[in-house]
């Protein structure tokens, strides 16, 4: 390990891209506690190596690589389970998510601006309780379109209220 890590730089970077990672790992390894110990163990090199990452690269990318090597290393230790994935598999898989990443992120960031918007619409109406010309009008939308809008947000709340309270509060 370098004798400076940024370890800001390295928190930004790995919380960033943590659930995607956790996924490749699960799809890397198919018992759950199993990819949490390749992945532990995949993060501590990911630190001890960060100073050699090359920033303005792809962390997920690097991070993916790394994951990879130890699961391998996992299922080398494991020789005695009865399905077991090959190596071209497994580098299939991880070409196909460092590939679809850059689409995911993008999903991802979009879905957060979709969920903003209906925030802020909710916001508006019901804690500024503005109108909902005035609603509309703040978010440069026409106020049939915002009434859809609020409609569509009632029903999906509605739904997932139904769904919690059938189920008891349940995630």
């Amino acid at each position: 390990m370098a004798e400076t890590i940024n370890i800001p730089e390295f928190i930004k970077l790995f919380t960033s891209h943590e659930s995607r990672l956790r996924a490749f790992a699960f799809s890397l390894i198919p018992h759950w506690a199993d990819a949490e110990e390749v992945l532990q163990e995949a993060n501590l090199i990911m630190f001890m190596k960060f100073d050699q990452f090359q920033l303005g690269t792809s962390f997920f990318s690097w991070a993916c690589k790394i994951i990879h090597l130890k699961a391998k290393d996992f299922r080398q230790r494991q020789g005695r389970e009865k399905l077991r994935f090959g190596d071209e598999f497994l580098k299939l898989v991880e070409l196909e998510t460092v590939e679809l990443e850059t689409d995911l992120a993008d999903r991802e960031r979009l879905l957060n601006i979709c969920l903003s918007r209906y925030r802020q619409m909710l916001y508006l109406r019901y804690q500024r309780r503005l109108t909902m010309q005035d609603v509309a009008a703040a978010l440069g939308s026409t106020v049939a379109a915002t009434y859809k809008a609020m409609e569509r947000s009632y029903k999906w709340l509605s739904e997932c209220v139904e769904r919690r309270l059938a189920t008891r509060g349940l995630p």
